[in-house]
Protein backbone atom coordinates (compact mmCIF):
# COMPACT_ATOMS: atom_id res chain seq x y z
CA UNK A 1 0.00 0.00 0.00
CA UNK A 2 0.92 3.56 -0.54
CA UNK A 3 1.40 7.21 1.06
CA UNK A 4 0.00 10.22 0.27
CA UNK A 5 0.10 13.46 1.20
CA UNK A 6 -2.31 16.12 0.40
CA UNK A 7 -1.04 19.74 0.06
CA UNK A 8 -3.82 21.93 0.25
CA UNK A 9 -4.33 25.54 1.92
CA UNK A 10 -8.09 25.36 1.54
CA UNK A 11 -9.50 21.40 2.06
CA UNK A 12 -9.88 22.11 5.66
CA UNK A 13 -12.56 24.26 4.87
CA UNK A 14 -14.60 21.05 3.45
CA UNK A 15 -14.10 19.31 7.00
CA UNK A 16 -15.50 21.79 9.10
CA UNK A 17 -18.96 21.33 10.93
CA UNK A 18 -19.40 25.29 9.98
CA UNK A 19 -18.40 24.68 5.91
CA UNK A 20 -16.67 27.53 4.27
CA UNK A 21 -16.87 28.52 0.63
CA UNK A 22 -13.87 26.51 -1.30
CA UNK A 23 -13.27 25.93 -4.98
CA UNK A 24 -13.48 22.73 -6.92
CA UNK A 25 -9.89 21.57 -6.63
CA UNK A 26 -10.44 20.85 -3.07
CA UNK A 27 -13.64 19.18 -3.60
CA UNK A 28 -11.70 16.69 -5.80
CA UNK A 29 -8.51 16.29 -3.25
CA UNK A 30 -11.17 15.45 -0.74
CA UNK A 31 -13.22 12.60 -3.09
CA UNK A 32 -9.48 11.22 -4.10
CA UNK A 33 -8.86 10.82 0.13
CA UNK A 34 -11.97 8.84 0.57
CA UNK A 35 -11.00 6.49 -2.17
CA UNK A 36 -7.76 6.15 -0.93
CA UNK A 37 -8.27 5.37 2.26
CA UNK A 38 -11.12 2.85 1.35
CA UNK A 39 -8.86 1.09 -0.97
CA UNK A 40 -6.47 0.76 1.68
CA UNK A 41 -3.79 3.29 1.31
CA UNK A 42 -2.66 5.82 4.02
CA UNK A 43 -3.62 9.49 3.77
CA UNK A 44 -2.62 12.56 5.27
CA UNK A 45 -3.81 16.19 4.89
CA UNK A 46 -1.14 19.23 4.76
CA UNK A 47 -3.62 22.06 5.43
CA UNK A 48 -4.45 25.02 7.41
CA UNK A 49 -4.90 24.29 11.32
CA UNK A 50 -8.39 24.70 11.92
CA UNK A 51 -9.69 26.40 14.78
CA UNK A 52 -13.71 25.05 14.61
CA UNK A 53 -14.64 21.61 14.90
CA UNK A 54 -14.40 18.84 12.14
CA UNK A 55 -17.01 16.93 11.27
CA UNK A 56 -17.66 13.85 12.51
CA UNK A 57 -16.56 12.04 9.77
CA UNK A 58 -13.53 13.40 9.21
CA UNK A 59 -11.87 13.50 12.55
CA UNK A 60 -9.93 10.45 12.37
CA UNK A 61 -8.23 12.44 9.20
CA UNK A 62 -4.49 12.88 9.51
CA UNK A 63 -4.00 16.35 9.46
CA UNK A 64 -0.16 18.44 8.73
CA UNK A 65 -0.32 21.60 10.32
CA UNK A 66 1.37 24.19 7.48
CA UNK A 67 3.15 26.89 8.52
CA UNK A 68 1.93 30.23 10.75
CA UNK A 69 0.89 32.78 8.54
CA UNK A 70 2.16 35.34 11.46
CA UNK A 71 5.24 33.58 12.38
CA UNK A 72 8.45 34.59 10.69
CA UNK A 73 10.40 37.95 9.84
CA UNK A 74 8.81 39.66 7.29
CA UNK A 75 10.13 39.84 4.00
CA UNK A 76 12.19 37.01 4.26
CA UNK A 77 9.92 34.68 6.18
CA UNK A 78 9.77 32.19 3.45
CA UNK A 79 13.31 31.61 3.42
CA UNK A 80 13.54 32.01 7.06
CA UNK A 81 10.80 30.11 7.73
CA UNK A 82 8.10 28.67 5.40
CA UNK A 83 10.23 26.59 3.27
CA UNK A 84 12.42 24.96 6.19
CA UNK A 85 8.75 24.32 7.69
CA UNK A 86 7.02 22.79 5.27
CA UNK A 87 10.30 21.09 4.20
CA UNK A 88 10.08 19.20 8.03
CA UNK A 89 6.42 18.60 7.75
CA UNK A 90 7.23 16.57 4.57
CA UNK A 91 10.01 14.82 5.76
CA UNK A 92 8.50 13.81 8.83
CA UNK A 93 5.78 12.20 7.46
CA UNK A 94 7.80 10.75 4.61
CA UNK A 95 5.18 9.92 1.89
CA UNK A 96 5.44 8.19 -1.37
CA UNK A 97 3.62 10.97 -3.00
CA UNK A 98 2.44 14.42 -2.66
CA UNK A 99 -0.38 15.69 -4.40
CA UNK A 100 -0.70 19.38 -5.29
CA UNK A 101 -4.29 20.23 -6.84
CA UNK A 102 -3.46 23.59 -7.80
CA UNK A 103 -0.51 24.67 -9.24
CA UNK A 104 0.94 28.05 -8.39
CA UNK A 105 4.24 29.52 -7.68
CA UNK A 106 4.69 27.15 -4.70
CA UNK A 107 4.50 24.62 -6.34
CA UNK A 108 8.45 25.29 -7.61
CA UNK A 109 9.35 24.99 -3.46
CA UNK A 110 7.12 21.43 -3.30
CA UNK A 111 8.79 19.83 -6.25
CA UNK A 112 12.24 21.21 -5.01
CA UNK A 113 11.80 19.22 -1.58
CA UNK A 114 10.07 15.85 -2.54
CA UNK A 115 13.47 15.88 -5.47
CA UNK A 116 15.75 15.92 -2.12
CA UNK A 117 13.75 13.91 -0.14
CA UNK A 118 13.00 11.21 -3.04
CA UNK A 119 9.21 11.79 -3.25
CA UNK A 120 7.25 11.48 -6.15
CA UNK A 121 5.38 15.06 -6.34
CA UNK A 122 1.76 15.26 -8.54
CA UNK A 123 0.50 18.28 -9.72
CA UNK A 124 -3.17 18.12 -10.89
CA UNK A 125 -4.26 20.78 -13.22
CA UNK A 126 -6.94 22.26 -12.03
CA UNK A 127 -8.51 24.35 -15.02
CA UNK A 128 -8.27 24.49 -18.79
CA UNK A 129 -7.12 27.89 -18.78
CA UNK A 130 -3.90 26.36 -16.92
CA UNK A 131 -2.28 24.97 -20.58
CA UNK A 132 -2.97 27.65 -22.87
CA UNK A 133 -2.00 31.10 -23.34
CA UNK A 134 -5.25 32.16 -21.19
CA UNK A 135 -2.21 31.45 -18.24
CA UNK A 136 -0.07 33.51 -19.93
CA UNK A 137 -2.30 36.54 -19.73
CA UNK A 138 -3.34 36.00 -16.83
CA UNK A 139 -0.02 35.90 -14.56
CA UNK A 140 3.07 37.84 -14.44
CA UNK A 141 6.23 36.27 -16.26
CA UNK A 142 7.95 35.39 -13.02
CA UNK A 143 5.18 33.70 -11.79
CA UNK A 144 4.86 31.69 -15.46
CA UNK A 145 8.26 30.59 -15.05
CA UNK A 146 8.10 28.93 -12.11
CA UNK A 147 5.14 27.54 -12.52
CA UNK A 148 6.35 25.73 -15.29
CA UNK A 149 9.32 24.46 -13.81
CA UNK A 150 7.74 22.52 -11.35
CA UNK A 151 5.96 20.99 -13.82
CA UNK A 152 9.13 20.27 -15.46
CA UNK A 153 10.08 18.94 -11.99
CA UNK A 154 7.00 17.23 -11.58
CA UNK A 155 6.97 13.37 -11.48
CA UNK A 156 3.42 13.17 -12.87
CA UNK A 157 1.26 15.43 -14.29
CA UNK A 158 -2.99 14.30 -13.58
CA UNK A 159 -5.14 16.34 -16.32
CA UNK A 160 -8.78 15.74 -16.36
CA UNK A 161 -9.66 15.79 -19.72
CA UNK A 162 -8.55 15.09 -23.45
CA UNK A 163 -7.94 19.25 -24.16
CA UNK A 164 -5.66 19.52 -20.96
CA UNK A 165 -3.70 15.98 -21.73
CA UNK A 166 -2.90 16.97 -25.48
CA UNK A 167 -1.59 20.69 -24.48
CA UNK A 168 0.53 18.99 -21.38
CA UNK A 169 2.30 16.12 -23.85
CA UNK A 170 2.88 18.95 -26.57
CA UNK A 171 4.28 21.11 -23.43
CA UNK A 172 5.99 18.39 -21.30
CA UNK A 173 7.04 15.42 -23.37
CA UNK A 174 9.21 14.08 -21.00
CA UNK A 175 6.85 13.61 -18.05
CA UNK A 176 4.71 11.14 -16.87
CA UNK A 177 1.48 12.22 -18.03
CA UNK A 178 -2.16 10.85 -16.92
CA UNK A 179 -5.72 11.71 -18.23
CA UNK A 180 -8.04 10.47 -15.65
CA UNK A 181 -11.24 12.30 -14.39
CA UNK A 182 -12.42 13.11 -11.14
CA UNK A 183 -14.30 11.37 -8.70
CA UNK A 184 -17.25 11.78 -6.48
CA UNK A 185 -17.75 9.28 -3.29
CA UNK A 186 -20.33 7.18 -4.78
CA UNK A 187 -23.37 6.24 -3.55
CA UNK A 188 -26.08 4.93 -4.71
CA UNK A 189 -29.56 6.48 -4.66
CA UNK A 190 -33.52 6.38 -6.23
CA UNK A 191 -35.26 9.19 -6.16
CA UNK A 192 -38.34 10.75 -8.33
CA UNK A 193 -37.32 13.29 -10.85
CA UNK A 194 -38.65 16.89 -10.04
CA UNK A 195 -40.60 17.50 -13.38
CA UNK A 196 -41.63 21.02 -12.12
CA UNK A 197 -38.63 21.98 -9.83
CA UNK A 198 -36.44 24.26 -10.37
CA UNK A 199 -32.84 25.03 -12.54
CA UNK A 200 -30.15 25.43 -10.03
CA UNK A 201 -27.22 27.69 -10.49
CA UNK A 202 -24.29 26.47 -8.61
CA UNK A 203 -20.82 28.64 -7.90
CA UNK A 204 -18.91 31.46 -6.70
CA UNK A 205 -19.55 35.18 -8.37
CA UNK A 206 -16.64 35.94 -10.63
CA UNK A 207 -16.04 36.62 -14.07
CA UNK A 208 -15.36 33.19 -15.60
CA UNK A 209 -18.80 31.96 -14.06
CA UNK A 210 -20.32 34.30 -16.75
CA UNK A 211 -23.59 35.45 -14.93
CA UNK A 212 -24.18 37.43 -17.84
CA UNK A 213 -25.71 34.25 -19.53
CA UNK A 214 -27.27 33.40 -16.77
CA UNK A 215 -29.07 36.46 -16.65
CA UNK A 216 -30.48 36.46 -20.46
CA UNK A 217 -31.26 32.39 -19.34
CA UNK A 218 -33.23 33.82 -16.87
CA UNK A 219 -34.75 36.44 -18.53
CA UNK A 220 -35.90 34.47 -21.56
CA UNK A 221 -37.67 31.58 -19.86
CA UNK A 222 -39.79 33.75 -17.41
CA UNK A 223 -42.14 30.43 -15.92
CA UNK A 224 -39.02 28.61 -15.11
CA UNK A 225 -38.06 29.22 -11.61
CA UNK A 226 -34.42 29.73 -10.94
CA UNK A 227 -32.23 29.28 -8.27
CA UNK A 228 -28.51 30.60 -7.56
CA UNK A 229 -26.60 29.33 -5.20
CA UNK A 230 -23.26 31.07 -3.88
CA UNK A 231 -21.94 34.17 -2.72
CA UNK A 232 -19.45 36.46 -4.47
CA UNK A 233 -15.85 35.97 -4.83
CA UNK A 234 -13.38 37.73 -2.52
CA UNK A 235 -11.81 39.73 -5.65
CA UNK A 236 -15.20 40.23 -7.77
CA UNK A 237 -15.12 42.14 -10.81
CA UNK A 238 -17.48 45.12 -11.77
CA UNK A 239 -19.50 43.29 -14.84
CA UNK A 240 -20.34 40.57 -12.17
CA UNK A 241 -21.74 42.61 -9.70
CA UNK A 242 -23.74 44.38 -12.25
CA UNK A 243 -24.96 41.27 -13.22
CA UNK A 244 -26.15 39.95 -9.58
CA UNK A 245 -28.06 43.07 -9.25
CA UNK A 246 -30.10 42.47 -12.14
CA UNK A 247 -30.76 38.71 -11.30
CA UNK A 248 -32.02 40.01 -8.00
CA UNK A 249 -34.71 42.51 -9.49
CA UNK A 250 -36.38 38.90 -12.07
CA UNK A 251 -39.50 37.93 -10.47
CA UNK A 252 -38.19 34.41 -11.02
CA UNK A 253 -34.97 33.99 -9.73
CA UNK A 254 -34.10 33.31 -5.95
CA UNK A 255 -30.34 33.88 -4.37
CA UNK A 256 -29.88 31.01 -1.38
CA UNK A 257 -26.11 32.16 -0.73
CA UNK A 258 -23.60 29.57 0.29
CA UNK A 259 -24.87 26.47 0.82
CA UNK A 260 -23.50 22.93 2.77
CA UNK A 261 -22.60 19.96 0.85
CA UNK A 262 -25.89 18.48 2.30
CA UNK A 263 -28.11 21.37 1.47
CA UNK A 264 -26.96 21.31 -2.03
CA UNK A 265 -27.79 17.58 -2.56
CA UNK A 266 -31.25 18.55 -0.96
CA UNK A 267 -31.40 21.72 -4.01
CA UNK A 268 -30.11 19.19 -6.40
CA UNK A 269 -32.87 16.60 -5.52
CA UNK A 270 -35.81 18.94 -6.16
CA UNK A 271 -34.30 20.52 -9.10
CA UNK A 272 -35.00 19.78 -12.75
CA UNK A 273 -31.48 20.75 -13.93
CA UNK A 274 -28.39 21.98 -13.36
CA UNK A 275 -27.32 24.70 -15.53
CA UNK A 276 -23.57 25.74 -16.09
CA UNK A 277 -22.69 29.13 -17.82
CA UNK A 278 -19.57 28.82 -17.32
CA UNK A 279 -16.54 30.30 -19.68
CA UNK A 280 -14.33 27.28 -19.31
CA UNK A 281 -14.20 24.46 -17.05
CA UNK A 282 -11.82 22.14 -16.39
CA UNK A 283 -14.31 19.01 -15.50
CA UNK A 284 -16.96 20.93 -12.92
CA UNK A 285 -17.45 18.95 -9.68
CA UNK A 286 -20.92 20.27 -9.35
CA UNK A 287 -21.66 17.90 -12.95
CA UNK A 288 -20.90 15.39 -10.36
CA UNK A 289 -23.11 16.33 -7.41
CA UNK A 290 -25.88 16.68 -9.89
CA UNK A 291 -25.12 13.45 -11.42
CA UNK A 292 -25.01 11.51 -7.94
CA UNK A 293 -28.87 12.21 -7.49
CA UNK A 294 -29.52 11.90 -11.13
CA UNK A 295 -30.12 15.28 -11.90
CA UNK A 296 -29.78 16.54 -15.78
CA UNK A 297 -27.30 19.06 -16.78
CA UNK A 298 -27.49 22.33 -18.95
CA UNK A 299 -24.11 23.33 -20.09
CA UNK A 300 -22.59 24.99 -23.13
CA UNK A 301 -20.16 23.12 -25.61
CA UNK A 302 -17.98 25.25 -24.15
CA UNK A 303 -17.96 23.67 -20.99
CA UNK A 304 -18.25 19.82 -22.32
CA UNK A 305 -15.34 18.21 -21.39
CA UNK A 306 -14.59 14.86 -23.72
CA UNK A 307 -18.72 15.53 -24.64
CA UNK A 308 -19.35 13.33 -22.04
CA UNK A 309 -22.86 15.35 -21.76
CA UNK A 310 -24.04 14.65 -25.73
CA UNK A 311 -21.91 11.68 -25.69
CA UNK A 312 -23.53 9.85 -22.37
CA UNK A 313 -26.66 11.64 -22.92
CA UNK A 314 -26.26 13.60 -19.45
CA UNK A 315 -28.35 16.70 -20.19
CA UNK A 316 -28.38 19.49 -22.61
CA UNK A 317 -25.82 21.34 -24.11
CA UNK A 318 -26.47 24.89 -25.99
CA UNK A 319 -24.37 27.40 -27.73
CA UNK A 320 -26.70 30.49 -27.12
CA UNK A 321 -29.77 31.41 -24.68
CA UNK A 322 -32.08 31.50 -27.64
CA UNK A 323 -31.16 27.65 -28.10
CA UNK A 324 -31.46 26.39 -24.62
CA UNK A 325 -35.01 28.05 -24.30
CA UNK A 326 -36.17 26.35 -27.42
CA UNK A 327 -34.70 22.55 -26.36
CA UNK A 328 -36.21 22.87 -23.11
CA UNK A 329 -39.68 23.94 -24.23
CA UNK A 330 -39.69 20.79 -26.77
CA UNK A 331 -38.21 17.96 -23.70
CA UNK A 332 -40.21 15.34 -23.01
CA UNK A 333 -40.59 13.50 -18.98
CA UNK A 334 -39.47 10.50 -21.48
CA UNK A 335 -36.70 12.18 -22.93
CA UNK A 336 -35.77 13.20 -19.21
CA UNK A 337 -36.12 9.65 -18.31
CA UNK A 338 -33.63 8.38 -20.53
CA UNK A 339 -30.94 10.80 -19.35
CA UNK A 340 -31.23 9.75 -15.98
CA UNK A 341 -30.68 6.55 -16.82
CA UNK A 342 -27.72 7.38 -18.27
CA UNK A 343 -26.19 9.35 -15.91
CA UNK A 344 -26.56 6.64 -13.15
CA UNK A 345 -25.31 4.09 -15.63
CA UNK A 346 -22.35 6.71 -16.67
CA UNK A 347 -21.42 8.17 -12.94
CA UNK A 348 -21.10 4.37 -11.63
CA UNK A 349 -18.78 3.12 -14.70
CA UNK A 350 -16.50 6.51 -14.85
CA UNK A 351 -16.92 8.16 -11.43
CA UNK A 352 -16.83 5.59 -8.52
CA UNK A 353 -14.37 6.89 -6.28
CA UNK A 354 -12.58 3.66 -4.96
CA UNK A 355 -12.71 2.60 -8.99
CA UNK A 356 -10.53 5.39 -9.76
CA UNK A 357 -8.58 5.51 -6.82
CA UNK A 358 -7.27 2.09 -7.84
CA UNK A 359 -6.73 3.23 -11.34
CA UNK A 360 -5.17 6.11 -10.07
CA UNK A 361 -2.39 4.08 -8.21
CA UNK A 362 -1.94 1.24 -11.04
CA UNK A 363 -0.70 4.09 -13.47
CA UNK A 364 1.11 6.15 -10.62
CA UNK A 365 2.90 2.96 -10.60
CA UNK A 366 3.40 2.18 -14.39
CA UNK A 367 7.25 2.31 -15.81
CA UNK A 368 5.69 4.31 -18.73
CA UNK A 369 5.66 8.17 -19.08
CA UNK A 370 2.47 8.71 -20.41
CA UNK A 371 -0.79 7.07 -19.65
CA UNK A 372 -3.91 8.03 -22.01
CA UNK A 373 -6.90 5.33 -21.23
CA UNK A 374 -9.22 8.21 -21.81
CA UNK A 375 -11.86 8.32 -19.27
CA UNK A 376 -11.17 5.85 -17.40
CA UNK A 377 -13.95 2.85 -17.33
CA UNK A 378 -14.23 0.10 -14.77
CA UNK A 379 -17.65 -2.00 -15.97
CA UNK A 380 -18.99 -1.87 -19.64
CA UNK A 381 -22.17 0.05 -19.54
CA UNK A 382 -23.98 -3.12 -20.06
CA UNK A 383 -22.71 -4.89 -16.54
CA UNK A 384 -24.84 -2.22 -15.19
CA UNK A 385 -28.65 -2.23 -13.88
CA UNK A 386 -30.00 0.80 -12.47
CA UNK A 387 -33.20 1.30 -10.29
CA UNK A 388 -34.38 4.85 -10.62
CA UNK A 389 -37.60 5.79 -9.25
CA UNK A 390 -39.98 6.94 -11.93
Amino acid sequence: MSRFLFYDDKIINLLLENEKPTGGAAVQALNWVKGLLEEGHEVALMTNVPKDKLKSEYRNLKLIPLYDDKKGMRWIRWVSYRIPFIHDQIREYNPDFLYQGVPGWQSMVLALICKKLGIKFLMRISSDAMVDDRFLRKYSKPHQIVVQNAFNLADCIICQNEYQFGQMQEKYPNNKILKITNPIEYKSTTNSYAWKGHILWLGLFKAVKNLGLLYEIASLLPNEKFVVAGEPAKSIDSKTREYIQKLEKLPNVKFVGFLQKTEVTEYLINAKFLLNTSLFEGFSNTFLEAMQVHTPILTTNKVNPDQIITKHNLGITYDSAEELKNKINNLTEEQIIAKRESIQKYLYNYHHHRHLAKKLVEALTENTKSYNKGILQTLTLGQFKPSIAK
